[in-house]
């Protein structure tokens, strides 16, 4: 589906909007050849899955590979968790593919959404409004950050596409490639932690049989946590969050426990509740 300057593709697991315009005049046949290449990435890891369902500890960087899976596999591995395995950054390296391959071709202004797992890419003073949900689990946005650079931005947590093992509603990250972001959002989340009995966790296969995360004990539920709690899991996420700031793989994070928000780097001046 097309309309001005927008791109809708919806095929299996893949939910991608590509938005593009040129200083305000929509670009629309250059934002249906991003949708029609977006479906060549998702065969490339479709024809990848037995590779990119492994763990990043056992994998490199190969050049039998294509583009897309070494996206995915550089960007996990950044985040050195050796149980992390490529599928953390699936999303997001897909929206860096096609707003690069979009990009390539002339635009001012590029947004590739995929399923909240967003690229954009900016030229000649453009700036993007970007929605936030930092609790997945609400169909609504809650907040809105000014975007005034190439990144990529991605949210993770309960309620979302895939497992964590953390206790947070939502984590959002900016950071230079969307790939980057997502793998680093997956991390961020599943470090927001506490130990708690309000906390139910269990075997990634008992929900879904054919998971990346077979042994692995993932977040199903998590009930009234105590102010204490709150405080120690967000602690958690946010010093992980400084760690990989400071060592320049992300821009800024946001992290949402039962509806309490903290930001740092970027968000602190770019968020916006709605």
């Amino acid at each position: 589906m097309t309309e001005e300057g927008l791109a809708l593709v919806d095929f299996g697991p893949l939910h991608m909007t590509v938005q593009v315009s040129e200083k305000g005049v929509p670009l629309s046949e250059l934002a249906k050849s991003g949708a029609i290449f977006a479906l060549e990435i998702l065969k490339q890891q479709a024809d990848s899955l037995s590779v990119i369902k492994e763990r990043v500890s056992s994998l490199s960087v190969s050049e039998t590979y294509p583009e897309v899976v070494n996206r995915m596999i550089s960007a996990v591995s950044s985040m050195n968790d050796p149980y992390l395995t490529p599928l953390a950054a699936v999303a997001g390296a897909a929206s860096d593919m096609v707003a690069d391959y979009v990009a390539r071709a002339g635009a001012t202004k590029i947004i590739v959404d995929n399923g909240g797992d967003i690229a954009i890419r900016l030229r000649e003073g453009e700036t993007a409004t970007v929605g936030l949900r930092l609790n997945l689990a609400r169909p609504d946005y809650e907040y809105r950050a000014l975007i005034d650079r190439d990144c990529g931005i991605c949210t993770s947590g309960i309620g979302g596409r895939s497992f964590t093992l953390g206790v947070a509603d939502g984590v959002t990250v900016v950071a230079r490639q969307a790939a980057i972001a997502d793998a680093a959002a997956t991390f961020l989340g599943n470090k927001t932690v506490v130990v708690s009995p309000k906390v139910k966790r269990v075997l990634a296969e008992s929900i879904y049989p054919d998971t990346d995360l077979v042994g692995v004990e993932v977040t199903h539920s998590v009930g009234d946590l105590s102010q204490e709690e709150i405080d120690k899991a967000m602690n958690m996420g946010k010093a992980e969050a400084l760690r990989l700031m400071e060592s320049g793989l992300i821009c800024g994070a946001v992290i949402s426990v039962k509806d309490h928000v903290d930001t740092t780097g970027y968000f602190v001046g770019a968020l916006r509740k709605i």
